[in-house]
């Protein structure tokens, strides 16, 4: 009902864009609890950050050349899929070297790369998994390595960063996110958690495992050993490096 209800009111602002299914819809529902008014102005704020973005076609639109240069600096990429057909997204952390990485690009121009690889994921790696699984496939499962994680990690200009992302994570793409695992955690991360965490609301802090070094057990619950790369447990080793070869169904 509260759908019904949220698509006829889309629908009479003239709001509603084609591509957007129920699946679509509900995900802003659900991010508002079930209250019409507050998805239709979370759905109305998603269309006005789009057109000052230029997300409808930043696919062919922008150009990041340096992006193999940036994974080497700053490791994160999907990577096969989970037992339930969720493609896996992995970020090393803890490899992050921000100096050298601002010497090649600038933190806006990563942020425009995050929204291009958001705009794929919906657009073509999603399609992929869900013709692969044989139903609808619309939430990630995420992995974030914190091994050799320091205080020296999150600097002023990190915790920006991170904050800006989280803000377009969800805001602008709600409720992707099937299950986060943090790994690797060091004892000093309580420090850092309570930094991130308030940036996160409830709904996601509820998605969020938080592990030490004996993470592996845990993980291979969900995933299958030969789509886990080496580093997380798994016996994946793909020829070219996990976080270069973007393997997965969406390249089958």
């Amino acid at each position: 009902e509260a759908l019904n209800r949220f698509r006829s009111l889309l629908v009479e602002h003239n709001l509603v864009r084609k591509r957007d299914t129920d699946c679509d819809l509900l995900r802003f529902l659900r991010a508002r609890s079930f209250d019409v008014a507050k998805a239709k102005a979370m759905y109305e704020a998603m269309l006005d950050w789009r057109m000052q973005v230029g997300a409808d076609t930043i696919r062919e639109t922008f150009d990041f050349p340096e992006r193999n240069l940036v994974k080497d600096l700053y490791p994160h990429f999907h990577h096969k899929t989970d037992k339930l057909g969720r493609p896996l997204y992995i970020e090393k952390l803890g490899q992050l070297q921000v100096d050298e990485l601002m010497k090649i690009t600038t933190m806006d121009r990563m942020m425009m790369e995050h929204i291009q690889e958001w705009e794929i994921l919906i657009e073509w790696k999603f399609p992929a998994c869900s013709r692969k699984a044989g139903k609808t496939i619309s939430q990630s499962l995420a992995i974030l390595d914190l091994k050799g994680v320091t205080m020296k990690h999150m600097s002023k200009q990190v915790r920006h960063f991170i904050q800006n992302i989280s803000k377009v994570d969800q805001d602008y793409y709600p409720e992707f996110l099937g299950k986060m695992f943090i790994v690797n955690a060091p004892m000093a991360f309580k420090a850092i958690w309570t930094v991130i965490k308030p940036w996160l609301d409830k709904r996601t802090q509820k998605k969020i495992e938080v592990h030490g070094s004996n993470f592996a057990p845990k993980l291979l619950e969900l995933v299958d050993k030969q789509n886990l790369p080496e580093f997380l447990g798994g016996s994946c080793r793909c020829p070219q490096g996990c976080e270069y070869s973007d393997a997965g169904p969406w390249n089958e």
